[in-house]
């Protein structure tokens, strides 16, 4: 339900600026959530982070955000403020693992300051693979995915890390060395570009961009 940090590693440094204290292995923080209601208390080690909520007012634990059986929109609400804490702690605190090629971290860090986005790894069946989304509408405009090659060229071995991306002239493109037809998504709106430097940096950002304008709108 909170697996937001798979492909992300802890920085110490970064989360003493951010307030965690250190005790022992374990790195504490806590803050009030939903205008003081509850106090969300996280706990950090080197391979795992953990949470707990407490009502404010009952001084109890809230254990019902971590059950996925329970359902209702007050609960969801609770998880909701937690995830944007999550979210919030893994932007300051945590940094992207190693890309499997360079022109993937290049890119990614442009990606951030332009933008200030950073990848979203939303799905536990597919740690591999993130989404880039909008803060507004939350659409995405990017997908990353690590995937063997010959998910976009039959025969071709080894693994590849490949981009998703909108485009309005989708046929043009695929005669372009280095543009795929989409993996996994609606080939007629979307190409995959693999992060292999067939395409310079210069051109793969423009093509982010692109993307970026055609998801923009509400």
């Amino acid at each position: 339900m909170f697996e937001i940090f798979k492909s992300y590693q802890f920085n110490q440094e970064k989360a003493r600026a951010y307030g965690f204290v250190k005790n022992g292995e374990v790195w504490t923080n806590s803050c009030q959530i939903l205008e003081g209601d509850f106090v969300m208390v996280l706990s950090i080690t080197a391979d795992n982070v953990r949470f707990q909520v407490f009502d404010q007012e009952m001084g109890d634990l809230y254990p019902q955000v971590h059950m996925e059986s329970m359902t209702g929109s007050f609960v969801g609400n609770v998880r909701e403020a937690c995830l944007e804490i999550l979210y919030q702690i893994r932007k300051a605190c945590f940094d992207v693992q190693d890309f499997v090629c360079p022109q993937t971290k290049r890119i990614m860090a442009q990606i951030q300051e332009k933008y200030g986005n950073q990848l979203e790894y939303l799905w536990e069946k597919s740690p591999d693979t993130a989404v880039l989304r909008h803060e507004g509408n939350k659409k995405w405009y990017a997908v990353l995915m690590r995937i063997p090659w010959d998910k976009l060229e039959k025969g071709r071995e080894g693994l590849v890390e490949a981009v998703n991306l909108k485009h309005d002239q989708v046929v043009d493109l695929l005669s372009q060395k280095g543009i795929y037809p989409a993996f996994h998504m609606n080939k007629r709106y979307w190409i995959s570009v693999a992060f292999d430097d067939t395409l310079s940096d210069e051109m793969v950002l423009e093509l982010i961009e692109k993307s970026w304008n055609l998801t923009s709108k509400k």
